[in-house]
């Protein structure tokens, strides 16, 4: 009897879980001796044992919960993670650098990540933030933006922070400051070891996904209805893509501001190593009637929503896009940005922009007005604009269809890329959006 006393106490110590309840019960769960996490637990403090969310389970997150290092949090197929309805704390789950998730829905059962509420909204609890040991350029490390007291970042590029697929997280963002949200899934510094596919971010308060820095590759991701921009990226990313699927919100009152957001570094334009990420095969979807601005809370601006807003610096490798429906179609705007284009270190190819201004150029602020070349129409980049607020012709559905002419073939650009010559993301004949119920674009 004392043998046993002494086991569960030691195993209770070692795994700390903590506060962890279950069906209304206040004791603490020894995670060790259950294996996997009893249906309707409620999760909240540090992870620090392998710890496994049941096939079809629903868990409840308390308050901020973070993996720490050298442990795996396994999320089975069929979970659903709901933050408390009675937040005190915002609730987000958190990865931390040599943690590990292993989160792999499937199409017809996918994890979703959601609000608590009766009512969901946006805004109603945290997000998921994965940190990982890859490159970024503020520094060696860097203090998470959401996550109190983790620093990410290192010199890994091929650092393996887990396994995401056929994940949903739905009414994120919740706000911290008057200039800190957090987005649906927020990378840091993850390295390309890491594999992301089938992700979706649905009615997010901040951005759908963002990556500080990082080699992370992200393939078939959808953002529908992010209140700021759908895809965000700062600090160095230096990852691919391939994939992805961005639509604004489409009532009169939303939020919304961009299709992307691309940074290198605000504080340091030329900051070491560039943001220069690598996509192919992208439909971003804008809105004329979303209001914009920095606080979704208070945004009054409508039209001027922005297809893709490429600044401070960032470089970038972009082919097989197709952008509609936004006020501008793509804005480029500070003198190194601009620089980047002129080399040929920032390219915009082979893509279709249909939209009621194509573009604009905006230098450093106090600097002569841009007067260089407009390298996004140069005919070798084979791209068409159109200024109209018209749907493409072979866009059916908001998002389905896609253009071969003037396309190139993406496994061109790396051994990362599955063959699509072809304009958009997705095909009509594979409607790989809708299959299942992994994504939601309602």
């Amino acid at each position: 009897m004392k043998n046993l006393l002494k086991s569960n106490l030691f195993a209770i110590l070692a795994v700390t879980v903590i506060a962890i309840t279950s069906c209304g019960k206040e004791d603490p769960i020894d995670v060790s001796q259950a294996g996997v996490l009893p249906n309707n637990t409620v999760i909240t403090g540090d992870i620090t044992s392998n710890v496994t969310l049941g096939r079809g389970n629903t868990y409840f997150l308390k308050g901020g919960v973070h993996v720490k290092a050298n442990n795996t949090l396994k999320i089975e197929d069929g979970v659903t993670i709901k933050s408390d309805p009675v937040e005190i704390a915002t609730a987000y789950l958190l990865i931390e650098p040599g943690a590990k998730i292993d989160a792999q829905g499937t199409a017809t059962s996918p994890i979703i990540m959601t609000s608590g509420k009766t009512t969901p909204l946006e805004q109603d609890w945290g997000g998921l933030i994965i940190c990982g040991k890859a490159p970024s350029n503020p520094g060696a490390t860097v203090a998470s933006e959401m996550g109190a007291g983790v620093n990410y970042g290192g010199t890994d590029a091929a650092d393996n922070s887990g396994i995401i697929k056929y994940v949903r997280v739905e009414y994120t963002g919740k706000k911290q400051t008057a200039t800190k949200e957090h987005n649906g899934i927020t990378f840091e510094g993850v390295g390309s070891g890491t594999v992301v596919e089938y992700i979706c971010s649905y009615r997010g308060g901040d951005d759908g996904f963002e990556m500080f820095g990082g080699t992370v590759n992200i393939k078939y991701a959808v953002v529908y209805s992010a209140q700021d921009d759908m895809f965000d990226w700062t600090f160095g990313w230096k990852g691919n893509g391939q994939f992805w699927v961005g639509i604004q919100g489409s009532t009169a009152g939303s939020v919304a501001d961009r299709g992307i957001e691309a940074d290198n570094n605000g504080a340091n334009n030329t900051a070491a190593p560039f943001s220069e990420p690598t996509i192919s095969n992208v439909t971003l979807v804008g809105s004329l009637t979303a209001k914009t601005g920095d606080d979704p809370l208070t945004a009054t601006a409508t039209g001027k929503t922005i297809g893709l807003k490429l600044r401070e610096g960032t470089k970038a490798k972009l082919y097989n896009f197709v952008v509609y429906n936004f006020s501008n179609g793509l804005d480029l705007e500070h003198n190194q940005t601009l620089a980047n284009m002129a080399d040929a270190s920032l390219v915009f190819k082979n893509s279709d922009v249909v939209n009621v201004k194509p573009f604009v150029f905006k230098p450093t602020s106090g600097s002569p007005a841009f007067a260089g070349t407009n390298m996004l129409i140069d005919a070798s980049y084979s791209n068409t604009f159109t200024e109209s607020s018209t749907t493409p012709s072979y866009i059916t559905n908001v998002y389905v269809g896609i253009n071969a002419t003037g396309a190139i073939n993406p496994t061109t650009l790396g051994s990362y890329f599955t063959s699509a010559q072809y304009k958009g993301a997705v095909q009509s004949s594979n409607n790989w959006v809708a299959t299942g119920t992994w994504a939601r674009v309602n």
